[in-house]
């Protein structure tokens, strides 16, 4: 993202003897690098790169240079999100018409939706995504441990990573789950691990669940970070072992109150705020990272510790600091007018040297992505039929019992458990009047569509069946179901619109919310996107789930992040027991 500084504009504008584009005038300096305040200063840029800043850049305004008085008011670096997912729910441009406004002029993207369907082609097509986007966004490669094995064919070799770290933009390997890492027999991440060291790139972390010994055996091996601390003395673990604590404030966690005990008592230098991603609710409710950086200064952490956590402490993290994370000579010019230090939404948003949105509102376009057929084409099964999710009542055990995956509260934990199923005709049945339902996973990227039914608890519908492709670290189609003809009928409605999310009781569509990129991401516009995530929510309350955000339920049911019990379309996958396992 280098290409194109002019050093000897940049050189001759901070000297005067040539006019900058932009002048900053008469604005209190947020100076991140002393922690000062500085008032009565100015920023003059040169095309997307700032030249001199300093007391007074009036020798730098010529006939064409646009000059902006700050009147006083706050002159921030422009926030950097450095661990969020945007291949979830959304497009690009349409989640970047609300992220921009609100301060963002940088993101770093885990892109591993794309990777679970296309392997490393998905990334390339990321890229093309981003081309012409206003603010500068990197990604990460994503290392792909899945529980699906669909996917092997698709994982990211190590032979694969230079040509892809090639590209400027591509700054490292994504998270990488620390069982995947140092529990496995399988080196392929450890190799990956080795390969983007060599280049001299980043490795992200994933540490959750992992303390003392594991997690000092993780730390060994490079990874620099983790966003999984949901405890002040998960916090304090991970700086110990030399890594930077990223603590999340968006759509899965908001931990953001764990670091208030450490609040002047250790240093926040290798602390980071971050959304891990968002949804499109709290997108348009909150707006992005402005909410979680204005909680904490609300919260009682100085401002300068709050802004520092999301420009200068991540850009250091990433090897970054000398194109972004402050205001100085030879930085991207991405920095915000703010109205007073401890209001943190923007009144103005410049990126890369010109203002792109003013008071909340975008001032530039942003293109669409561009989004190839291989991408809207990727749910390769056949439809099914209820009998293809019809279960023997010879799969129960001696007892007539079967083994199940049990939702824990809060929809994101599941234990494995036992239930008694119904028998109608000789077939295992659902029992929504004791909660036990079946649950449905089918791989669709190798055209085979092999799956697999089980039993789910925890999920609390009572009549009906929903299906999505949204599923975490896996390309497949996961569904739960009261009957077997309306979950045919749900997932069949995915395979129809090619990806998605669907809603069937007594045969009649509820709803059905399109994501047909890579059976991922919608091309809705986001007020309409999250009108159909919130009827989700209200149909399923309304068929009987307590569950708070029932669709993230959904979409988690099959990745290897989280314990204990998972599907895949051979059977039960347990962690523990590090086997594929079925209902007996």
């Amino acid at each position: 993202m280098e290409s194109g500084r002019d050093m000897r504009r940049l050189v001759d504008t901070a000297l005067g003897k040539q006019p900058a584009d932009l002048v900053i005038q008469n604005g209190l300096l947020m100076d991140v690098y002393t922690g000062r305040m500085l008032p009565g200063r100015s920023v003059a840029m040169a095309d997307e790169w700032i030249a001199y800043v300093g007391p007074e850049a009036e020798f730098a305004v010529g006939p064409e240079t646009r000059v902006i008085d700050a009147g006083g008011r706050v002159i921030c670096p422009g926030f950097i999100d450095a661990h969020t997912h945007l291949i979830n729910y959304f497009n690009i441009p349409e989640f970047l018409s609300y992220a921009v406004p609100s301060g963002v002029t940088t993101l770093i993207a885990e892109i591993e939706c794309y990777g679970f369907i296309l392997g490393a082609e998905g990334v390339r097509i990321f890229l093309d995504q981003t081309d012409d986007c206003p603010i500068k966004i990197y990604a990460l490669v994503p290392p792909m441990i899945s529980l699906s094995p669909a996917v092997k064919p698709l994982m990211i070799t190590p032979e694969q990573l230079a040509p892809l770290f090639e590209d400027p933009r591509v700054i490292g390997l994504g998270e990488s789950f620390w069982q995947g890492a140092i529990l496995t027999s399988d080196q392929r991440v450890l190799e990956l691990i080795r390969e983007t060291q060599k280049a001299g790139k980043s490795v992200q972390g994933h540490a959750a669940g992992a303390f003392d010994r594991k997690l000092a055996a993780y730390a060994a091996i490079g990874v620099e970070s983790c966003h999984e601390a949901i405890s002040t003395e998960d916090v304090l673990n991970r700086l110990e072992m030399g890594l930077y604590a990223m603590i999340r404030e968006g759509d899965i966690r908001r931990d953001l109150e764990i670091i208030l005990p450490l609040k002047d008592n250790i240093d926040f230098r290798r602390m980071i705020l971050v959304t891990d991603g968002t949804n499109p609710s709290l997108l348009i409710q909150k707006g992005y990272l402005q909410d979680v950086v204005q909680k904490a200064v609300d919260l009682g952490i100085d401002p300068m510790d709050a802004v520092r956590m999301v420009t200068l402490n991540p850009a250091e993290h990433l090897g970054l600091d000398t194109l972004i994370g402050g205001i100085a000579p030879g930085r991207h010019g991405d920095l915000l007018i703010l109205p007073d230090l401890r209001t943190m939404k923007p009144e103005m948003v410049i990126s890369k040297g010109r203002v792109v949105a003013q008071e909340g509102r975008m001032t530039v376009t942003i293109p669409p992505a561009d989004n190839p057929d291989r991408l809207m084409n990727t749910v390769r099964a056949a439809p099914v039929s209820p009998a293809d999710l019809s279960v023997p009542e010879s799969l129960a055990d001696g007892e007539g019992m079967v083994r199940t995956l049990d939702i824990q509260p809060g929809g994101l934990v599941a234990r494995e458990g036992r239930a008694l199923p119904r028998v109608v005709s000789g077939r295992l049945a659902a029992d929504p009047e004791k909660d036990l339902l079946k649950i449905f996973f089918m791989e669709r990227i190798s055209g085979r569509g092999e799956a697999f039914v089980g039993f789910v608890r925890g999920w609390g519908q009572k009549r009906g069946a929903v299906a999505t492709t949204l599923c975490w670290d896996a390309g497949g189609i996961v569904g739960i179901g009261e009957n077997d003809e309306d979950l045919a009928a749900a997932v069949n409605r995915l395979i129809d619109i090619q990806g998605g999310t669907a809603v069937f009781v007594d045969g009649e569509m509820k709803l059905d919310i399109p994501l047909r990129s890579g059976g991922y991401v919608s091309e809705l516009k986001m007020p309409e996107l999250a009108d159909r995530l919130n009827r989700f929510q209200k149909i399923m309350t309304s068929l009987g789930t307590t569950l708070d955000f029932a669709h993230l339920t959904l979409n988690v049911l099959t990745t290897p992040a989280i314990p204990f019990i998972r599907m895949t379309e051979k059977g039960y996958y347990r962690f523990r027991e590090s086997d594929v396992i079925g209902l007996k």
